[in-house]
């Protein structure tokens, strides 16, 4: 019986190292994290009613992260702080559709993954119909955005005098001046102001014109990880290639020529190409 005994054990013993040999090849790999910043922007990074990030620019990180060998790892940042938070290495980039131009040689940029277009809303019954007609009117955009820095002169010298810029500290309240009558027209990116305007059918309508046309990229420090840029442009290629970007784009209702491609179909005198030259 000692010996059948012995037998048992020895016999338990092998299975066990199997199964654990087994479950330590299952395991799988870690990834180091890539804490990303970014700012609330419906539809392209947001927090749901449960607290989750969601939104094209999270799924886009989830996905591009997922095959360059990260974790990421979200943390919202007020659109005021957050260059402060990257320069001061509290996040590893930005990434929250955030627009290149003008930034070039401050960052280092991945390549440019989406497109936009900075747009004009008014009511649909509003006799605003150009960019001249904002002459003497009362516009609002987002503080510190492009949009603002187009209103006063620094990117376009061509825009019409207002009678008076709002900036809000959150699109939300951008809309919703524009919803109350604080404000003649707002002035955003397409793809957002679209978000809020289809709550509201027939309400509102875009004026049939682009002010800018712009890539968007993430943003790291400029003594960044270079190799994580470099492995986040290849899946953004991967991803462009394999119509994962479509995907996501079309998930939350957006254009796919002109959010993936580039595609504008009326961009006039004040786009980025005049302003360019």
């Amino acid at each position: 019986m000692r010996k059948k005994g012995v037998l048992l054990v020895v016999a338990l013993a092998a299975i066990l190292g199997v199964c654990a040999c087994g479950t330590k090849q299952k395991k799988e790999a870690v990834f180091p994290g890539l804490i990303i910043g970014g700012t609330s922007y419906t539809p392209y990074f947001y927090q749901d009613i449960n607290g989750n990030y969601s939104g094209i620019d999270v799924d886009v990180a989830k996905e591009a992260c997922k095959r360059a060998g990260y974790t990421p790892v979200f943390q919202m940042i007020p659109i005021e702080d957050r260059f402060v938070e990257l320069e001061n290495k509290k996040v590893d980039c930005l990434w929250s559709y955030l627009t290149i131009e003008g930034r070039e040689d401050r960052y280092l940029w991945t390549n440019p993954y989406l497109y936009t277009q900075r747009v004009v809303v008014v009511h649909s019954d509003s006799t605003i119909q150009s960019l001249a007609d904002l002459e003497e009117k009362r516009v609002g955009v987002q503080a510190g955005s492009t949009s603002e820095k187009i209103i006063l002169k620094q990117v376009n010298p061509n825009f019409p005098k207002l009678e008076q810029l709002t900036c809000f500290r959150e699109l939300d309240e951008v809309f919703t001046a524009l919803r109350k009558g604080y404000v003649d027209a707002i002035i955003g990116h397409e793809g957002s102001l679209q978000t809020y305007t289809e709550e509201y059918p027939g309400e509102y309508r875009f004026l049939n014109m682009s002010l800018r046309s712009e890539v968007v990229g993430v943003a790291f420090r400029k003594e960044g990880d270079a190799g994580a840029v470099r492995r986040l442009n290849e899946a953004f290629g991967e991803m462009r290639k394999d119509g994962t970007m479509e995907k996501i784009v079309e998930k939350y209702g957006l254009d796919v020529e002109k959010n993936v491609y580039g595609g504008a179909e009326n961009d006039q005198t004040e786009t980025a190409k005049e302003q360019s030259e």
